[in-house]
């Protein structure tokens, strides 16, 4: 039976070096035709992203993908309003009402860079319609996910999509594993879809692994399996500007807490039906986001110099080991 990995699974390994000074190492990252500052990316959910976090990240030189559950007419409005920001990033579903916004924003005439097609099966007809009739509409970097198989790789490549999204169950909100024992163990997730593609396509395919990040190092880790940008969720809403609420009091002994829900949960669908998320409660940092990306741009820049290289995109050639820990 083949082995698969999670991030905590992995040890990377130090190469012979000659970086003098990690400092000046560049930590950006090229993807879709724009450079930006750091390859994380806030989750996009309710708790890590909302209108005026994602122009901030835009100035800012960050990327960041817009949440869907915002009525689709304020979203509007708000790309309107914002056309001159220098990234506009949004996210849609796969139902008629995500294809009636999708003729308005033609309609409106609103600028969008990236729409990302954010649905729990990634692999599936119905993103492939939506891929084909955003397409067919006009110009637009698709980002389509999530899944977790070099199939599904394959076929959102083919269908048009420009970059794909990886990763189901692997969220610390998430309980699609529980629920359904489906899940992608993500550091063999990204790196069985990164190192296979170059066997197949002639292009590469821009990877985003998405889920179970619980420390900086394993972004690192998700670098070397293959991925060029890390979408984390938990980490960013502990931070003490995310958009998650606040509660605190005698009740939790005076420490504030960020309460995180994922999307597929009772508390942002507003029913019980197919409910496979949960509600966490997580000890705020006192960290804003732009702290937590120099944070991790710095634990990449000393990563790169374990390495031994000043390029980030060669860090997929870092050797590492496996260790299974209970």
């Amino acid at each position: 039976m083949k082995m698969f990995y999670s991030y905590k699974d992995v040890v990377l390994q130090p190469a012979y070096s000659e970086i003098e000074s990690r400092s000046k190492l560049d930590a950006s990252v090229e993807f879709l035709g724009k450079r930006f500052e750091s390859v994380a990316i806030p989750a996009n959910m309710k708790c890590t992203i909302n209108f005026k976090k994602a122009r901030e990240l835009s100035e800012a030189g960050y990327f960041y993908v817009l949440h869907r559950f915002y009525d689709y007419e304020d979203i509007l409005n708000w790309m309107v309003e914002n056309k001159d920001m220098k990234t506009i990033s949004i996210s849609i579903g796969v139902n008629k009402k995500d294809y009636d916004f999708v003729d308005k924003i033609i309609e409106k005439d609103a600028r969008v860079d990236f729409i990302t097609i954010d649905v729990a099966h990634g692999h599936h007809v119905l993103v492939k319609n939506m891929i084909t009739y955003i397409k067919d509409k006009f110009n637009v970097k698709i980002i389509a996910g999530n899944i977790g198989t070099y199939e599904a790789a394959t076929d959102l490549y083919e269908w048009g999509a420009d970059a794909v999204k990886i990763g189901l169950s692997m969220g610390k909100s998430c309980t699609t594993y529980n629920c359904t024992g489906v899940g992608t163990p993500m550091f063999s997730a990204v790196k069985s879809i990164a190192k296979g593609k170059f066997f197949s396509w002639e292009d590469d395919i821009p990877i985003i692994a998405d889920g179970q990040i619980r420390e900086v190092g394993d972004v690192c880790k998700a670098l070397v399996a293959g991925a060029n940008m890390v979408m984390i969720g938990s980490e960013f809403a502990k931070c003490e500007d995310s958009p998650a609420d606040i509660i605190g009091g005698p009740a939790l002994d005076n420490v504030n807490k960020k309460v995180f829900f994922g999307s597929a949960s009772s508390t942002n669908k507003g029913h019980d039906s197919y409910v496979e998320g949960q509600t966490v409660y997580m000890d705020m940092r006192n960290e804003t986001y732009l702290q937590y990306f120099d944070r991790i741009n710095q634990g990449i820049q000393s990563c790169m110099s374990y390495a031994g290289t000043n390029n980030i995109n060669n860090l997929s050639d870092m050797d590492y080991k496996y260790r299974l820990i209970n």
